[in-house]
């Protein structure tokens, strides 16, 4: 099984085809890996594609699983059809599983004669490696705000690749973790997911992803209708809110959010937060009142509770744990 959508774009102008595409830049150096946001030509976020480069002229982009046929079929409507790029969907013969944690490093060092080491192996950087019989693309990348690697392999490797990391991993406290776990995480980190916090209905500035746009590099998909957008001032801002006084439950997502009685916003999806013992939503809200410190209030299940807009990434919000 695999939770993800993948392909290979390639081609002699695969690279001015992905440029194109995405509205930021695309990683230089072969094995270096960019998050990159393909919008659509109003300007909202249409898909979110990590993006590795294999060589010169090849690609592989990971996506959200539950949206592979619109990823992709986004990907085929723009590609042109002269031959100079290729497209092969990967999703069903790739596989995938996710090692994170602080003792990630330690794992893959029993698993693995490669060297894991963060001088070796950086984030945000990937590499083919070794385990057992298995050939891995292992990339130093992950949903959760951790030290991880996501491992990318054959599909017929994935029980062999599995049954060595659980024995190596027993007196580590190894275990498997879902959906609903990660989601936790993710919001201590206020990642984004397509769907909730990145929608076609909010720009990438409302939805906090200043960092991967870059309007000067030249002509993207959507480019022109994100700039009236901009000029004409945004309807939201994306803010992380923590929720007090909560015992039995946490916000869902589409939960209404006040300030002085008035509906201002909405949450897009919220969890406990584990890490740092917290009841954590992600929120859009008006603009002039996404102000760290700002109080508001949010309705679970009827009943009103005080949140407060925190800084972005409550949780290792330098990004440490990750780098490290």
């Amino acid at each position: 099984m695999t939770a993800f959508a993948k392909c290979r774009i390639k081609g002699p102008k695969a690279e001015e085809f992905l440029d194109n595409l995405v509205a930021n830049k695309l990683p230089k150096k072969v094995g270096r890996i960019n998050l990159c946001h393909a919008l659509n030509t109003k300007g909202g976020v249409h898909s979110e594609f990590t993006i590795m480069r294999e060589s010169e002229n090849s690609f592989y982009l990971v996506s959200a699983g539950a949206y592979q046929r619109l990823d992709h079929d986004w990907v085929l409507k723009w590609m042109p059809t002269d031959g100079s790029v290729q497209f092969e969907n990967l999703t069903n013969s790739m596989g995938v599983l996710v090692v994170s944690g602080p003792k990630a490093r330690e794992l893959m060092n029993r698993v693995s004669n490669d060297d894991f080491s963060n001088e070796n192996f950086k984030w945000l950087s990937a590499k083919n490696i070794d385990l057992g019989y298995a050939p891995i693309n292992a990339m130093r990348v992950n949903f959760v705000g951790e030290l991880g690697w996501e491992l990318h392999h054959p599909i017929e490797y994935q029980n062999h690749i599995f049954d060595k990391l659980i024995d190596a991993g027993k007196d580590l406290g190894l275990k498997p973790f879902g959906i609903r776990a990660m989601n936790s995480l993710r919001i201590e980190k206020s990642y984004k997911l397509v769907g909730t916090e990145l929608s076609i209905e909010y720009s990438p500035y409302e939805s906090g992803l200043d960092r991967f746009v870059h309007p000067n590099k030249g002509n993207f998909i959507g480019l022109e209708a994100l700039n009236k957008w901009r000029e004409k001032g945004f309807d939201n801002k994306l803010v992380t809110l923590e929720v007090h006084d909560t015992t039995d439950s946490d916000v869902l997502g589409n939960n209404p959010i006040y300030k002085d009685n008035k509906v201002v916003g909405r949450a897009t999806g919220g969890e406990y937060g584990f890490r740092i013992d917290k009841s954590i939503a992600l929120a859009m809200v008006k603009p002039d009142l996404a102000n760290v410190g700002e109080k508001l209030k949010v309705d679970i299940l009827g009943k009103m509770y005080e949140a407060t807009i925190l800084e972005e990434s409550p949780y290792d919000s330098e990004n440490n744990l990750l780098r490290a």
